[in-house]
């Protein structure tokens, strides 16, 4: 499943319990309610740990820090969790400066988020 709108495409895969999630450009303002609902949709249907593949997102603004947060603290009831990795260096800037290296959690690789997804 893919959808696409303004500079962001977006698509996910299963392994095992868990949902890699896989978005392809720039999460502002434009894009991050779009890339939101994309996640709710996907844990509507079925609660789930997420990995987000950061690899392909080249810029996040405060409405995509936003959505982050959103989606992670509808997990938490659930003990779901919502795990960063493969972070480009100015989105660890953004996340650093913004404070949420604190409260989000971010792997360098795939191997590694599964094993914070716990």
């Amino acid at each position: 499943m893919t959808a696409d709108v303004a500079e962001i495409t977006i698509g996910h895969e299963t392994d095992g319990d868990l949902i890699v999630v896989r978005p392809v450009g720039k999460l502002d303002t434009l894009s991050a309610k779009t890339f939101e609902t994309y996640l709710k949709n996907l844990i509507s249907e079925k609660p789930a740990t997420l990995l987000i593949d950061m690899e392909q997102v080249d810029y996040v603004t405060s409405f995509g820090l936003r959505s982050l947060l959103i989606v992670a603290k509808l997990l938490a009831p659930s003990g779901d969790k919502l795990v960063l990795f493969q972070v480009n260096q100015s989105v660890v800037d953004v996340l650093k400066i913004s404070g949420f290296l604190k409260i989000m959690q971010v792997a360098e690789s795939r191997e590694d988020a599964k094993t914070l997804a716990g």
